[in-house]
């Protein structure tokens, strides 16, 4: 009966709801064209609802506002100020009628290539910004929205800002920002192809501002040169307070009706019984929270977004309460600033900037807080939509203004539905995890913040894995009131309170009564440490783990606190007793300077094209958002969508699977499971030791147990939600040390190298140190931007299927789907045009999931599009390989390595996938640069029950040359000598015999090193260090130089075999199909160099199509770094075929142009096109005898780099960064320039920033077997703010590389170990830390090199209360 009374309650509200006057008609302007939507789309996001109107450029990238990829810009006129507003907004998390009354303009209504470029499409495009483009339509609108909103132009700092909420995982950012800086106030000259001089005439480079010669021309064949831009300076025609800037006469302006339109209430319905309001008036928020006591009120729905879409919440009732003006107020008072409930954060921040800049400083203290801890608040797209009091009563446990609130003493102002108005202390509003004091019927109206007064000091604290956009692990906000008193200044009043320790913000309540009263001097400092420990406790296996880096962080923040009121005090001249000199260094304010990007290569021209730093061929496409990826692929009629059935279990047995609940979901049409499938349902790339369908027992977390599909994604992952599944579990390995302990093996993966004899060596005397140690290296998420997808149909009734997949292996896909459809090959067909990103994540790995939707397409006879949310994917498809190696390194005093034994494990996961192929190459360069007389390398492959483990940039080899560095670093140590001494002394040279029996040749590393050293200074750089060091006692610098050298080709010999198909038409054109596959590597455009250079013809009359099986059969995966070496070999022999067949009437001379020879080879019936073929000579290796030729030339690289450390926090940043690289003649440098960068920034992730965390025994509070880091929320690679403050890479000039096609060198994976030269930087600084505690042992830093691993690691007096100073922080390995 209770559930009757209440439905009836709720029938009789409604209709009182519906007796308000509520409009139902939403009208909205998408570039520049009038829309109405209609009723019945509240559950729809504006990203569902522009794709589905077929605006396709902009991009789901991860769902939750994470990513930047579907940023778009909206506008909407103020009419308090009489303006129009223009904002980047994240187009994933913006319910739709959210933006009703509001001009949406996405990135194909700034510009076109019909209508022409938008400034700063181009200016993006020409500065080579765009690699797989998926992203780049939302940096795009983030720079545009900027723009609109900016009366001046906008400084450099306010453009690197504006894009923190976008992610690139291709380009390094560099290229990004370089282009979008001709935008800002600043010197024309830098970004015009002029350039300044000083008094000697030398050139001054726009880069760095020295003397330079990258301007300067020399011979025509061989030209020093750099990236800069040679676009024309861009600057406003005009402003007005309507429209905003204007760059050009076609730009869209506000559209009048909106302007003029009268704003009205709305009320509109969704899906599954939503209903949506938009009340205009309070006593409406008011009126519709009595008839609904449980709607949810919204304002950015950052945060009920992400709810409903991965928590799968549901609200029935939601109140956008963005047009109250009730709510929206932001007034400057007496008794201090109230703050409107709706106000959001970007308004905020603006506001009380203009309040700090009007009043005096004193009473702006907790202003003060407020702005700097809403800059490391999310990004722009976010904090432009979130709201105040969205922040607040959402209550998080990590909340970054929450403890501000409550230690500035804010009031919170609460109405009820009568409106009665009360007023709460901020201390006591928070009551447990995510609940507050507010009752149902009741919402927050306001917040007042106080002001401060004259020696009241409020801080704010803030950490997190990554600086800019990322969630807290602790933050924190501290006040102190202090009043002179016979001399003495005494604590008046004082409020500590900690986030990220508890369900709630905590305060420090015995260390706020310890304090009040007492005298602010350093002596209290040691009992304040131990009331914080009593204060804030945290159990072993809290939520969020890291427990004694989160506990040091609280009395590191504390500390920082006291020295920085002191500081100040003692500046006033109030405190005689100031900071010494060297801690002042831990008070001092992190402000990022403007990046600075250098780039220096040599131009060989070969032919038309070859040698040249062309623009990638689809640069203009992807500016523009009419590049099409799989998901933009126009769906045939009667498409159906699929959500997969995964397991929740790490290991278990199937009971049953009961979807009776399911079939009655709205639009579900069926559930397919491994009885469903008409071939066979084992597959692998290698073994088929992997089901389609789990069939009995799954093996991992994640693992596809079937497959739903329904009319819409949405109803198909609700269906697939409605299948329950009943488990039997059983045991589950979660870690390599339980693989190797339990003896659990993939079968047939026991591998051994070796040259020399070791034991002998160790046992000889010949060694006067011997070491042992252990490495752990973590794994990493590939996280292309574009998310697994793939779009299956049958073709003659199913007789044949095709199919569109973002896929580096298309060839696969089709060998997968035949397989499990009982079909041949030549009646299965995959097309691939380009792949948003792919890293290794879709060669083997994206097949699965290809072969999962063949089986309801087929029995259907329906199309059928799969495309994973990004936390599927993560969940589900696999990562880079964690690793544990276990090494013993003989030497002598000098410092020349002897003997090396080396055990080394991966985890493979629940399959074995590429897990072999990954750590045999991971043995082969375990020797990395360097001469070992005697070395044994074994290795072997561990299942655990764990997602398979893949391919990904490095494939293994970045493994096993972190093992390398960590051993050559102990030995340094161990010596007394710096790292790169012992590096130098034992380097490859020609002639040398690798522990695998290949001959070096053309052994590079030397002349890289010399150029290195040379170009980044190390000796002055090593001095500059230790000076910094010296005089900072709470930060330190250090610096490392990392070389390099990486195999190119296929480990597997018969992988390494390309084709190509070149057809060249009568009016000139070139038509190039080849096998490989276009990721934002530039290889469709590098391929197409080799064709125009052949034909002697522009770059422009050369066309790439698509990749598809059936124009060129067998293709290996685009992979291994060697596909332009491949594929524009395959290419060149079909070229010389047709120039062979041309030549004889080309000898006539008769023909003014390519087309007229075209023409004329037509009419005399001369075939026109051929079938490239290349194979790569001379390899071949056989692991039983150990010994042969496993590559055909090597990459080498070094790198430089410089960081500083904050050693009470474990914060870190990047200061410089000097690569050098030998890619022999490059086919266009400024690609292989982007993939050096992009390489390394991934490459600094891995080593620096991006963390797995498995439910494993080192993670007891992840339930086992479980993803925790499945999202950009959790999961964090580099964002603009993370790439070096001075990033230089050049190319190694005059070392042409005969072995391959136009003397070039392979890119895509050689330079991504260098970002391991960051690690060390950290580690040496690290060390600096230590010396000043007395430790001087060596001690290991696993990757990646968090703030956690960072802070415990500096051993001091803090840490030392919570762990001992060997503790290594957990990880999942």
């Amino acid at each position: 009966m209770g559930s009757l009374t209440r439905a009836a309650e709720e029938e009789t509200a409604a209709a009182a709801a519906e007796a308000e006057e509520w409009s139902g008609e939403a009208v909205v302007y998408v570039n520049g064209v009038r829309r109405v939507l209609p009723d019945g789309l509240a559950h729809l996001t504006l990203l569902q609802y522009l794709r589905d109107i077929g605006l396709r450029g902009t991009k789901l990238g991860c769902g939750e506002g994470g990513c930047g990829a579907c940023t778009v810009m909206v506008s909407c006129y103020d009419r308090t100020t009489k303006k129009s507003q223009h904002f980047a907004i994240n187009a994933c998390l913006a319910p739709l009628y959210s933006v009703e009354g509001m001009h949406i303009i996405t990135v194909e209504g700034i510009g076109d290539r019909q209508r022409g470029l938008h400034p700063v499409q181009e200016c993006l495009a020409k500065a080579h910004g765009s690699q797989c483009g998926f992203c780049t339509p939302g940096f795009v609108m983030s720079m545009y929205a900027l723009l609109r909103s900016s009366k001046e132009p906008p400084s450099e700092e306010q453009i690197e800002d504006c894009l923190a909420g976008n992610l690139c995982r291709c380009t390094g950012y560099r290229p990004i920002i370089d282009a979008f800086r001709v935008f800002a106030k600043t010197d024309n000259l830098v970004y015009t192809n002029s350039s300044p001089e000083n008094a000697d005439g030398q050139a001054i480079c726009p880069s760095t501002g020295k003397p330079c010669s990258c301007m300067n021309e020399t011979d025509a064949n061989v030209n020093e040169s750099s990236l800069s831009l040679s676009v024309e300076r861009y600057t406003p025609c005009s402003y007005n307070e309507i429209d905003g800037n204007v760059y050009h006469e076609k730009e869209l302006i506000f559209p009048p009706e909106l302007q003029l339109r009268k704003v009205m209430p709305l009320k509109f319905n969704g899906f599954n019984e939503i209903r949506w309001y938009r009340p205009l008036k309070l006593k409406q928020v008011l009126h519709l929270k009595s008839c609904y006591p449980d709607a949810k009120l919204i304002i950015g729905n950052s945060e009920v977004g992400v709810e409903t879409k991965f928590k799968n919440a549901q609200y029935k009732v939601m109140i956008s309460v963005t047009h109250v003006p009730e709510l929206n107020s932001l007034i400057a008072k007496e008794d201090g600033i109230h703050i409107g409930s709706a106000v959001r954060l970007a308004q905020l921040q603006n506001f009380l900037k203009n309040v700090i800049a009007e009043r005096d400083l004193p009473e702006t203290s907790s202003c003060q807080a407020i702005v700097r801890q809403l800059k490391w608040f999310a990004g722009t797209q976010i904090r432009n939509v979130a709201s105040v009091g969205g922040n607040i009563c959402t209550a998080s446990p990590i909340s970054d203004l929450n403890p501000l609130w409550m230690a500035i003493g804010a009031k919170f102002q609460i109405i009820d539905v009568n409106s009665n108005v009360s007023t709460t202390l901020a201390k006591d509003f928070f009551l447990g995890y995510r609940k507050v004091d507010i009752k149902p019927d009741q919402i927050l109206l306001s917040v007042i913040l106080p002001w401060t007064r004259p020696f009241e000091y409020v801080k704010e604290f803030k950490q997190a894995h990554r600086r800019e956009d990322d969630i807290a692990l602790v933050n924190a906000g501290m006040r102190v009131y202090l009043r002179e008193a016979e001399g003495k200044w005494i604590i008046s009043d004082v409020s500590i309170v900690y986030g990220g320790v508890a369900a709630v913000p905590l305060s420090a309540s015995k260390t706020e009564n310890f304090l009040t009263g007492k005298k602010w001097d350093s002596g209290f400092l040691d009992d304040i440490f131990n009331l914080l420990k009593e204060d804030i406790p945290l159990s072993e296996n809290a939520p969020g783990g890291m427990v004694e880096f989160r506990r040091s962080l609280t009395l590191s923040f504390f500390f920082k606190f006291f020295l920085s009121v002191t500081h100040d005090m003692n500046m006033k001249g109030l405190l005689e007793d100031g900071l010494h000199a060297d801690h002042v260094s831990a008070i001092q304010l992190y402000s990022r300077p403007v990046t600075v990007g250098t780039q220096g290569y040599e131009i060989v021209r070969q032919g038309t094209s070859v040698g040249q730093p062309m623009v990638h061929m689809s640069a203009m496409l992807q500016v523009t958002g009419e590049a099409e990826y799989t998901d933009d692929t126009p769906t045939p009629p009667n498409t159906l969508h699929a959500a997969l059935l995964l397991s929740k279990k790490a290991h278990a047995r199937i009971l049953s699977i009961d979807d009776s609940i399911a079939k009655s979901s709205p639009g579900f049409v069926g559930l397919f499971l491994s009885k469903d499938i008409p071939g066979t349902n084992h597959t692998g790339p290698i073994i088929h030791d992997e089901e389609v369908f789990a069939s009995d027992v799954v093996t991992c977390v994640g693992q596809i147990i079937g497959i739903v599909v329904a009319d819409t994604h949405d109803n198909a992952k609700n269906a697939a939600n409605k299948v329950h599944i009943e488990y039997s579990e059983l045991p589950a390995i979660l870690s390599i040390e339980d693989a190797v302990k339990s003896g659990s093996f993939h079968p047939n993966t026991k591998r051994s190298l070796g040259k020399g004899d070791v034991e002998q060596c160790f046992v000889s005397g010949a060694c006067d140190k011997i070491i042992s140690g252990e490495v752990q290296v973590g794994g990493q998420e590939h996280f292309y931007m574009e998310p697994q997808c793939t779009l299956i149909w049958p073709v003659d009734s199913g007789n044949e299927i095709h199919m569109v997949s973002s896929t580096q292996a298309p060839q696969k896909h089709q060998k997968y789907v035949a397989n499990v459809l009982g079909l041949p090959l030549s009646k299965v067909v995959c097309k691939t045009k380009r792949i948003g990103g792919g890293f290794g994540g879709k060669e083997t790995r994206s097949a699965i999931f290809a072969a999962a939707v063949s089986v309801p397409s087929y029995c259907l006879r329906r199309p059928v599009k799969l495309v994973l949310d990004r936390d599927v994917d993560m969940i589900s498809s696999g990562q880079r390989h964690s690793f544990l190696g276990r090494y013993k390194v003989g030497f002598t005093n000098d410092g020349k390595i002897l003997a090396l034994d080396l055990e080394i494990y991966n985890n493979g996961g629940n399959s074995l996938d590429l897990s072999l192929a990954v750590l045999e190459r991971a043995m082969f360069h375990s020797d990395n640069v360097y001469d070992i007389p005697n070395i044994r390398v074994s290795g072997q492959v561990c299942f655990t029950n764990f997602p398979s483990n893949t391919a990904f940039r490095g494939f293994g080899g970045p493994q096993g040359m972190l093992i390398t560095e960590n051993w050559i670093h102990h030995m340094a140590l161990e010596l007394q000598r710096s790292p790169e001494d012992i590096k130098e002394l034992n380097f490859h040279s020609d002639g040398t015999v690798m522990h695998y029996g290949q001959l070096l040749q053309n052994c590079r590393i030397s002349s890289v090193w010399d150029e290195l050293k040379a170009s980044c200074n190390v000796t002055e750089a090593r001095k500059g260090v230790r000076s910094f060091n010296s005089n900072n006692r709470w930060r330190k610098r250090g610096i490392a130089m990392v070389p390099t050298k990486f195999g190119i080709s296929f480990t597997a010999k018969f992988m390494n075999q390309a084709g190509a198909l070149v057809q060249v038409y009568t009016d000139g054109t070139v038509l190039v199909t080849h096998g490989g596959v276009e990721m934002g590597q530039g290889l469709h455009t590098k391929v197409a160099q080799v064709a125009a250079s052949a034909f002697n013809i522009p770059l422009s009359s050369v066309f790439i199509s698509e990749t598809s099986t059936d124009k060129v059969p067998n293709a290996s995966p685009t992979a291994a770094s060697a596909s332009s070496d491949l594929y524009g070999a395959a290419v060149l022999d079909a070229c010389q075929q047709i120039r062979a067949r041309m030549e004889p009437i080309a000898s006539r001379g008769t023909h003014n142009s390519f087309a007229e020879l075209a023409q004329t080879c037509y009419m005399e019936r001369v075939d026109l096109s051929a079938h490239g073929f290349y194979a790569t000579p001379d390899i071949g290796f056989d692991w039983i005898d150990g010994k042969g030729t496993p590559f055909l030339y090597y990459t080498y690289g070094a790198a430089f780099a410089e960081v500083e450390i904050d050693t009470l926090t474990g914060d870190f940043h990047t200061r410089t960064v000097d690569i050098v690289m030998d890619l022999g003649f490059s086919i266009n440098p400024a690609i292989d320039i982007g993939q050096i960068e992009g390489a390394f920034i991934q490459g600094l992730g891995w080593v620096a920033l991006e963390e797995l965390k498995w439910g494993d025994n080192n993670h007891k509070w992840i339930r086992p077997g479980h993803l925790f880091t499945c999202g950009p929320g959790a999961y964090k690679i580099p964002s603009v703010n993370d790439i070096p403050l001075n990033f230089k890479v050049s190319l190694l000039k005059g070392a042409p590389n005969p072995k391959v096609i136009h003397s070039s060198k392979a890119v895509g994976e050689p330079p991504f170990f260098l970002g391991s030269a960051v690690l060390f930087a950290i580690k040496d600084a690290i060390f600096a830390a230590r010396a000043e505690e007395g430790h001087l042992d060596w001690f290991p830093l696993d990757n990646p090199a968090t703030p956690e691993r960072i802070r415990m690691a500096c051993v001091d007096s803090i840490t030392k209360k919570f762990a001992d100073a060997d503790y290594r922080p957990k990880l999942s390995v």
